[in-house]
């Protein structure tokens, strides 16, 4: 068998025990296996930030420390650095670096975890940190390029592959009750259905759906972009990291069911992905308001509404975190196609000198005028457009 080159790449607090003996096992199968280090996400180095590790690794592709074409396993933050070099470096239809791209658990839309991290008194590389929160300006910037140049489809000769495990398990859960009562903290990621006890299936799925709706734009006339087709290989026995249930870290053997999808992917011998309606219940829905000059509205309040009260019993919103411009919903739904009608209306605001209208109605779902814009177990994207409007006080014309 031909020797392929296999680059691992680790996430945010990583290490080389974050693969197991998966590089061992292939290094056994005939690979050509080598582990890329761009340093450790922990480092006391807080100005380092997601892009800055993919100029690293861009020096280290050029360096010819391994050759081009090659695939890559990520676990978790890797996702993003590898997402964050590929789309600086390389056009959207150009030739793909990378082959074979395996994203074991990738936290394509953060964690919530990452705003507990920014809560330590100490430097655990705090760009990273920002990057990775829920609804962060940095993967809604990086995510609105994915889902506007089609990377994943356009870019010749990438496939990429995502691996989930659905497992909601820690080791030790009384140590974070401990944390909790010691430091007067809440530590509810270990504990939030559909997770692997730090990143959400749905934020994980780079299958997303995204939409900007201009000024009085209703959703059957908007351009809704989506991203589709990445197979999905989910793990109901796999969380996040450990050696135990660690969706790689548990790799040991080469009946390892993880080990096997990674062994046939990296062949080309790709089994079936799962379908869709195997998915953890959960979405999210990320919202970012604008005035009419484009410019971020921090404060606005989305109001949600429901076509009748039993909808209420098919979705659910579970969380919201704000995080500047962008508020995340965590959605939870029991049966999809029983709601008639979902949606969400920013409230007019006041401030100062300063007011903003209510926005249009956006439904988000209502089958029976033909809106589906969400989809099960993804993130969501919308942009709402408000009128803002400054008071005559601000400025004035007089005669001189």
């Amino acid at each position: 068998m031909p020797k392929t080159h296999v680059v691992f790449l680790y996430g945010w607090a990583g290490s080389e025990a974050t693969f197991g003996k998966l590089p061992k096992l292939l290094l056994e199968e005939g690979y050509s296996v080598k582990e890329l280090h761009l340093g450790k996400y922990t480092t006391g180095d807080d100005n380092l930030s997601i892009d800055d590790y993919a100029i690293a690794l861009e020096k280290a592709v050029q360096g010819n420390e391994f050759n081009i074409p090659f695939d890559i396993v990520i676990h978790s933050t890797g996702a993003l650095v590898v997402r964050s070099w590929l789309s600086h470096y390389y056009k959207p239809k150009q030739k793909s670096p990378i082959r074979k791209f395996i994203m074991a658990a990738p936290a394509n839309n953060g964690s919530r975890l990452a705003s507990w991290g920014k809560k330590i008194p100490w430097d655990w590389g705090n760009k990273v940190l920002d990057a990775l929160k829920l609804a962060s300006p940095y993967t809604w910037k990086l995510n609105w390029e994915w889902l506007t140049t089609q990377r994943h489809s356009n870019m010749k000769g990438l496939e990429i592959y995502h691996l989930q495990g659905t497992k909601n398990d820690i080791a030790f859960p009384w140590m974070m009750d401990v944390a909790d009562n010691l430091f007067g903290i809440d530590i509810p990621v270990f504990e939030e259905e559909g997770s692997d006890n730090t990143i959400r299936f749905c934020a994980a799925n780079l299958n997303m759906k995204g939409v900007r709706l201009s000024k009085g734009q209703k959703m059957p006339d908007a351009d809704i972009h989506e991203i589709k087709g990445i197979p999905v290989y989910l793990f109901k026995n796999r969380s996040h990291f450990g050696d135990v249930h660690g969706i790689l870290g548990s790799i040991s053997i080469k009946t390892n069911p993880v080990f096997k999808v990674i062994d046939k992917v990296l062949k080309s011998e790709s089994p079936p992905p799962d379908k869709e309606h195997t998915f953890p219940k959960y979405m999210m829905l990320d919202i970012r308001v604008v005035d009419q000059l484009g410019n971020q509205h921090h404060d606005f309040i989305p109001r949600f509404y429901f076509g009748k009260e039993s909808d209420k019993k098919h979705i659910e919103i579970l969380h919201r975190a704000e995080n500047n411009e962008i508020d995340c919903y965590y959605l939870k739904y029991n049966n999809l196609s029983k709601v008639s009608k979902f949606g969400f209306r920013i409230e007019g605001n006041k401030i100062g000198n300063v007011e903003y209208f209510p926005s249009e109605y956006v439904d988000l779902h209502w089958p029976q005028k033909g809106i589906r814009f969400l989809k099960e177990g993804k993130t969501h994207f919308v942009e709402v457009v408000v009128t803002k409007i400054v008071e005559k006080e601000a400025f004035s014309f007089s005669q001189p």
